[in-house]
């Protein structure tokens, strides 16, 4: 996992291309070369590096666009609408980063940025992704920036742009399709050398996305049109329900980088990255809350596979006088480095970090052990896709094993359990994806339904129970969990009388709400309550002493958590296991909660530990343990 930063000039934020001086510029890269930093991410402003107007005739005809109120220069960078004195700063500025042994991620089209739209004032009130004059000469940009910056050694990664599903609403899913595969194309014409980033953020599986999607920009059409997926995850973000419950410090956040990272990349098909991140102002934690949330976050996110992670953003711009600095005070307080060019905590954890890679007695840490797939499904919207898929990840975790993601129109990825949660609606699955989930279990496998409103059809052939009625539920479900009574939200009621299924949880007054049966030489569960989005929605739940949650997927997993080498005996340090050869595997244990804790690892009696970095895993930090099967 390569790290860095994303950059800004430290003097100028948004308008260092405007306001371009090479001195600060070769002290800013020094800095960061200084402080670890391996990869950065660049923007060539669009309007700085296409500076067109547009002078209109009568009734706003066209007559002719201007480059710097010039007409247009018969060359190269002319035809295109490039501004040649930027494109040569972009130059040098790879020239600074090759210097320094820094690689750069290029975003290309960057006409969205920290809140605020940037546009070539030919351009001003269209919309850049559909529209045909806009596209045009967007592509006429990014392939003359690719054709005269490609030889530069610095380049490790042409992108997008950055956030672009921000810059313009696509009117369908074809619309946003058609824009990145422009783009992208633009760019494998002049330089297919290099991979192609997504730069996107807040993005979703795509339902049914040919016919009427509720999101234009999906996972599926990133992962075809783009070779690495970007995940954007800032803890607190106002876009996103679960990331605003619990303190940076808790497992909630601190695993928040790698469950989305880890969802775009399973998804996609494709490797992922953290490629943003960051705490925002002073007014959601200090420096050292800070330091201690991106020290779990990045190891967290090494570990679950993420290629990069790089943190927003490289230099201060709190005592900028424009936008977006004077409008949001998110942007701010966001350096690695302080107003005065001094490093802050978080700087520390980025050579820590490198520190603790390097120390390994791999080379490369292998992918990581995901037992079981969870299957998304239709009828969520963005918030209930990302709460199913969190809660179930951190479930996963503390139960003792990992999962992968997938989407439910796609074959399922083998696995000898299958997690589908938060079924909403009756259009959740088509009935041949239904079925498989049946005929997987017909197999051998576990199959785990939960419900939050949705319909099931056939019903009593696959649970073993019936349905007397349904109604809506006016107070929470009791039950006991773990040996703990809990509330539990749902928004039906479901009378069952079991047939051949057998009960495993009963509300108060007796009626089963979470029942087993077999099906061939598998197994189906039900819970008729959305265990992931009510825990997703719950401040605290897990990290509550002894949280019950958890004990839902350590019974439905059973089988798969006696198979790991490993587990955890406190359900806030979570393990990740590596096969390193037909040994040996590698377990790295991640702390995520503010105390120390030692001895919590428990080892399967057919495994012996045979090197540890150390028995003490400190606050938010982690360990690691190598392995060997006693009797290979």
């Amino acid at each position: 996992m390569k790290i860095g930063c994303n950059y800004w000039a430290s003097h100028a934020g948004t308008k260092m291309w405007e306001m371009w001086d090479e001195n600060i510029v070769r002290n800013d890269f020094k800095l960061m070369a200084d402080a670890g930093m391996e990869l950065v991410r660049v923007f060539p402003l669009w309007p700085d590096f296409q500076p067109l107007s547009l002078v209109s005739g009568w009734s706003g005809h066209k007559i002719e666009l201007l480059l710097n109120n010039q007409p247009l220069p018969n060359t190269p960078c002319g035809r295109a609408g490039v501004d040649e004195v930027q494109l040569d700063r972009f130059a040098t500025l790879c020239d600074i980063a090759e210097e320094n042994n820094l690689k750069l991620i290029v975003g290309l089209v960057t006409g969205w940025m920290s809140g605020v739209l940037y546009m070539p004032p030919a351009f001003q009130g269209l919309n850049p992704i559909n529209d045909p004059l806009a596209l045009k000469w967007e592509i006429r940009m990014v392939r003359c920036l690719v054709n005269a910056l490609k030889h530069k050694a610095a380049i490790y990664a042409w992108e997008l742009g950055n956030e672009s599903n921000c810059m313009g609403s696509p009117k369908s899913p074809d619309e946003a399709w058609l824009w990145t595969n422009a783009i992208a194309s633009a760019v494998k014409l002049e330089d297919n050398s290099r991979p192609f980033f997504s730069g996107m953020h807040g993005i979703m599986p795509a339902v049914d996305e040919e016919f009427g999607a509720p999101t234009s920009w999906s996972i599926q059409t990133q992962g075809e049109l783009c070779d690495v997926l970007t995940s954007h995850p800032y803890p607190h973000t106002t876009t996103k329900s679960s990331a605003r419950l619990d303190p940076h410090d808790s497992i909630r956040l601190t695993l928040q980088a790698a469950i989305e990272t880890r969802l775009y990349g399973d998804i996609a098909r494709k490797p992922a990255c953290v490629e943003e991140i960051g705490t925002f102002s002073s007014s959601y934690c200090n420096e050292q809350t800070k330091a201690n949330f991106i020290r779990a976050t990045m190891l967290n996110s090494w570990v679950h596979g993420s290629t990069a992670f790089l943190w927003w953003c490289a230099f201060e711009h709190s005592i900028l006088n424009f936008p977006p600095y004077t409008h949001s005070t998110w942007e701010r307080e966001l350096g690695f480095y302080d107003e005065n060019l001094k490093p802050r905590a978080i700087a520390k954890e980025f050579t820590r970090f490198i520190e603790f890679r390097d120390s390994m007695p791999f080379k490369e840490l292998p992918p990581f052990k995901q037992d079981a797939v969870c299957v998304l499904t239709r009828g969520q919207d963005f918030n209930a896709s990302l709460e199913n898929a969190w809660s179930a990840f951190i479930l996963a975790k503390q139960a003792g094993f990992d999962i992968q993601f997938q989407f439910i129109d796609e074959p399922l990825r083998d696995a000898k359990l299958y997690i589908v949660p938060g079924i909403q609606g009756t259009n959740w699955s088509r009935s041949f994806e239904f079925n498989a989930l049946v005929q997987k279990a017909h197999q051998g496998a576990t199959v785990f339904f939960d419900l939050d409103g949705g319909d099931l059809s056939p019903f009593e052939s696959v649970f073993g129970a019936t349905v007397v009625t349904r109604e809506t539920r006016t107070e929470p479900i009791q039950t006991l969990i773990g040996g703990a009574t809990v509330s539990i939200n749902a928004p039906y009621r479901l009378v069952i009388q079991t047939t051949t299924a057998k009960t495993i949880l009963t509300e108060q007054g007796g009626n089963p709400i979470f029942i087993q049966n077999n099906l061939g030489s598998g197994q189906v569960f039900l819970l008729t309550a959305p265990l992931e989005r009510f825990t997703a929605k719950k401040p605290g739940a897990f990290t509550q002493e002894n949280q019950p949650w958890s004990a839902i997927y350590t019974l439905i997993a059973e089988d798969l958590i006696k198979q790991r080498a490993a587990t955890s005996n406190d359900k806030l340090v979570t393990l990740t296991e590596h096969q390193l050869d037909d040994k040996r595997v590698a377990i790295i244990a991640v702390n995520n909660q503010a105390k120390p804790v030692e001895n919590v690892l428990v080892v399967n009696p057919a495994w012996k530990v045979t090197w540890t970095r150390s028995q003490l895993i400190q606050p938010l930090d982690a360990t690691a343990f190598i392995l060997e099967k006693v009797n290979p």
